[in-house]
């Protein structure tokens, strides 16, 4: 605004002859006008440019990207891959509602085979047989050391398990709006955006809940944790006991 003000006083004397001249010839409406102009002018600020930094790309070598299956012709559309221990691969496709299992190694004549969901990729809140299961759009999947299979179900809003009895719903998908609630399985509620993790240290299972921006926890039974890390633990008691006992002899 001061620099406004000293603009026009700065202007004013050589506008006042012009001013004197028109006075009588002229009605003042287009001097005003034009002065408003200017001053418009000079309150206007050029807005400066956000900078924004330039990327910096350094390249490792003896990298090289291939693609060794096509999901249209494998009939999959995968959303996201766990590797069990074993090493084959549990995709979750939810474009057609189902889970399949892909023995590596990969190649063109891969194949993949039906875990649980439809052939047809038929969407539904079905538990039971794993060909008669029935998703709606999973996006996450883990397993525990047993092999069972754990499912983010997030248009159930459900946390499914494939077992050796079939497909059972641990959490959620009692009521069909998403929410936040903690307690019972039954009566827990999630957002439409979560993720599922194994943890088989803490033998739980962790919710990566995205929606809610909270992790969320699921105790699972020890018997599905330890299936693995019973025999690894009893090994190396044993081979400690052999060497202990060699020190004493020695």
């Amino acid at each position: 605004m001061r620099n406004s003000l000293i603009f026009l006083i700065f202007l004013a004397p050589f506008m006042a002859p012009f001013v004197d001249l028109q006075a009588d010839a002229a009605p003042a409406g287009p001097l005003i006008k034009h002065l408003s102009s200017l001053l418009k002018w000079t309150r206007s600020s050029p807005k400066s440019q956000p900078q924004t930094d330039e990327n910096v790309l350094q390249f490792e070598n003896g990298y090289l990207v291939e693609t060794v299956v096509e999901g249209n012709e494998l009939g999959v559309i995968p959303h996201s891959i766990r590797v069990s221990e074993d090493g084959e691969l549990f995709a979750v496709d939810a474009l057609n509602n189902k889970i399949v299992r892909i023995t590596p190694p990969l190649s063109q004549y891969s194949r993949a085979r039906l875990v649980a969901g439809s052939f047809q990729g038929y969407a539904g809140h079905v538990d039971g047989k794993p060909s008669d299961a029935r998703f709606n759009h999973p996006k996450g999947v883990t397993m525990d050391d047993k092999g069972n299979v754990y499912v983010a179900d997030t248009s159930n809003l459900a946390i499914r398990k494939i077992g050796e009895s079939g497909v059972t719903t641990i959490a959620g998908g009692k009521s069909n709006v998403a929410g936040y609630r903690d307690g019972p399985s039954e009566d827990a509620k999630f957002s439409n955006d979560f993720d599922v993790v194994y943890v088989g240290r803490t033998c739980s299972l962790l919710v990566v809940d995205r929606g809610n921006a909270a992790l969320r926890q699921i105790s699972l039974n020890q018997e599905d944790c330890d299936y693995q890390h019973s025999s690894i633990s009893t090994t190396g008691f044993n081979s400690s006991f052999f060497f202990l006992l060699l020190n004493c002899l020695l």
